[in-house]
C-alpha cells in the first residue's frame, strides 16, 4: 500500500535515527545531562514577559515583530540585519528543515562533519541528498581540522557512495559550536570554508544552535553581508534555556530569505514565543554567568582525568607556579571542546563498554554516542548540569575514569 501511495523510498527504506525524546526517564534521585538546553533555565524577565502578556492576543494569527526588532538590536554591533535578511522559524531544526527543502536535491550531496546534529543529516538522508561527512578522528582527540576539511570539497562524493561524474554538491553544513563535541570553530577557519565553497556555487550552513556560548564575535551572522552562499541558524532554545517556545531564526541574504518565504508557513513561531524570545535576546549577561559556571565544571573534569603537572621556577627573587595538562588518569578521556559551552563529549579506552549504561548506573542521564554518526557505545554526549549538581556528574566521571 505504501508503495502505490508513492511515499518517498527514502522513508520506506531507512529508520530515522535520533536522540530527541518527547519523555525523560531519570534514574531514580539522578541529575539530567542529556537535554541541549540551558540547566539553569532563562532569563527572569521572560518569566515577567509571559506574566504581563495579554492573552488576547493569542486569538488572531501571530504579527508581532517584536523577535525581528529584537534580532537586528541583538547583532548592530557586528553587522546590520535588515528585516528582509531575517526568517523566524519554529526552532533551529524547523530552520534546518527550510533550508534542505529550498535546495534541488536530485543528486546532490552535503559536506558535513561526523560527528554532529544527527537530525540535520537524517533528514538529508530522508528527501534523497547524500550525506558525506568529514570524520573527526578520535587518535585527534575528535578535533576539527580545516585542512583536511577543504580537502573533503574534492572527495566527498567518494564517501557518498557517488560518482563525479552524476553528483553535485548542493551545500556545506558545520554546526559551530560542534555538538557533541562542544569545540567552536575560529571565524577566520569558517570564512575560509564560505569563500572557498563560493568559487563552487556551494550554499555553506553554519548551525549555530549552540552559539550563544561562544564569543558572539565569532559568529557567522557578520559575514552574511559579504557571502551570498551563506545561510546562519540560531535559536532560543540552547543558551537561552527557552527550548519549549520553539523559537529560531535564519540570517542570509534577502534573494535566499524571499525564496524561503516561499514556501513556509507566513505564520511560523506563536504570537507568545515571539515576545518571550524577543525579551530574552535583551539579557546576554545572564549566558555570561552561565558560561563562567561551565567553565569552572569543565577545568574540575579536566583536572580529574589529566592532572596538572606543577613545575616551580625562580625568576629572580620571584617563585613561579607553572601549570601544565599531565597524562590520563585513567581510560576516560574528554574530546576537543570550548569551556564556557556547556556540552561535551566523553569517551572510553574500554571497547565494551555502554558509557550512557555506565553513568545511568550513577544516577546521570547523558546520550549515547551510538546516536552520533562516527561514534559507538564507548563514548556520550554530556551537558553540564547546575553546579549545585555537578558533584553527582564529578564523582560518576572519577569512578568510570577507573574502570
Amino acid at each position: 500500500m505504501n508503495e502505490r501511495l508513492k511515499i518517498k523510498k527514502q522513508l520506506l527504506e531507512n529508520e530515522k535515527i535520533s536522540y530527541a525524546s518527547d519523555t525523560i526517564v531519570l534514574p531514580e534521585g539522578g541529575i539530567d545531562c542529556s537535554e541541549g538546553c540551558n540547566p539553569y533555565g532563562f532569563p527572569p524577565e521572560c518569566a515577567e514577559t509571559v506574566k504581563n502578556f495579554d492573552v488576547s492576543r493569542l486569538g488572531p494569527y501571530p504579527h508581532s515583530q517584536a523577535l525581528y526588532d529584537a534580532i537586528r538590536e541583538y547583532w548592530k554591533d557586528q553587522c546590520f540585519v535588515e528585516r528582509e535578511n531575517i526568517l523566524i522559524t519554529d526552532g533551529s531544526i524547523n530552520a534546518l528543515y527550510v533550508i534542505n527543502n529550498m535546495f534541488d536535491t536530485h543528486d546532490s550531496v552535503v559536506l558535513g562533519i561526523s560527528p554532529q546534529f544527527t537530525d540535520y543529516y537524517m533528514h538529508a538522508e530522508m528527501i534523497g541528498i547524500d550525506y558525506a561527512p568529514y570524520q573527526l578522528k578520535k587518535e585527534h582527540n575528535y578535533k576539527f581540522d580545516r585542512y583536511e576539511f577543504m580537502e573533503m570539497h574534492y572527495i566527498a562524493d567518494i564517501y557518498a557512495g557517488a560518482s563525479r561524474t552524476s553528483k553535485t554538491y548542493n551545500f556545506i553544513y558545520v554546526d559551530n559550536p560542534n555538538n557533541p563535541t562542544g569545540q567552536c570553530i575560529d571565524i577566520e577557519d569558517i570564512e575560509k570554508i564560505i569563500k572557498g565553497a563560493l568559487k563552487k556555487d556551494i550554499t555553506v550552513i553554519i548551525d549555530e544552535a549552540y552559539g550563544d556560548f561562544m564569543p558572539k564575535e565569532n559568529s557567522a551572522v557578520q559575514l552574511c553581508e559579504k557571502y551570498p552562499n551563506l545561510v546562519v541558524v540560531r535559536t532560543v532554545s540552547k543558551g537561552f534555556g527557552l527550548a519549549g517556545i520553539r523559537a529560531g531564526y535564519i540570517i542570509a541574504c534577502k534573494e535566499l530569505i524571499h525564496c524561503m518565504n516561499k514556501m513556509v508557513n507566513p505564520y511560523m513561531v506563536g504570537e507568545l514565543s515571539r515576545e518571550v524570545a524577543a525579551e530574552a535576546l535583551k539579557h546576554d549577561d545572564f549566558i555570561e554567568k552561565c558560561k563562567a559556571d561551565f567553565a569552572e565544571m569543565k577545568a574540575e573534569i579536566r583536572e580529574t582525568l589529566n592532572p596538572s603537572i606543577i613545575k616551580k621556577r625562580k625568576k629572580g627573587d620571584e617563585e613561579i607556579i607553572i601549570k601544565t595538562p599531565g597524562p590520563a588518569s585513567g581510560r576516560l578521556h574528554l574530546a576537543e571542546t570550548l569551556d564556557t559551552n556547556s556540552l561535551m563529549l566523553l569517551y572510553h579506552d574500554d571497547k565494551n563498554i555502554n558509557l550512557k549504561e555506565e553513568f545511568f548506573r550513577r544516577g546521570v542521564l547523558v546520550i549515547d554516542g551510538y546516536d552520533f554518526k562516527g561514534l559507538d557505545a564507548t563514548a556520550a554526549r554530556v551537558r553540564l548540569p547546575k553546579k549545585e549538581e555537578f558533584p553527582k556528574l564529578l564523582k560518576a566521571i572519577d569512578e568510570i575514569n577507573k574502570l
